[in-house]
């Protein structure tokens, strides 16, 4: 049986959007590390989670712009 999500309040979709923004650029940074010392898969984990991210902020982006 499936619930339906209450929808979120303006300023925790802007805090989310913020945590995703530094979440994709952290993921960045450590995805150039890993591939400077040649961990692959380390380096594949950290675009899947910048895949996540980007996905996530373009989201919370979205249901900001129909808020307004």
């Amino acid at each position: 049986m499936r619930q339906s999500a209450k929808p979120l309040s303006p300023k925790a979709n802007k805090a989310l959007l913020i945590t995703n923004v530094i979440l994709f650029f952290i993921a960045l940074v450590l995805g150039i590390l890993n591939l400077r010392v040649r961990e692959w898969v380390l380096m594949g984990g950290m675009v899947f989670v910048m895949l996540i991210t980007a996905l996530n902020a373009y989201g919370c982006w979205l249901r900001m712009r129909r808020k307004q």
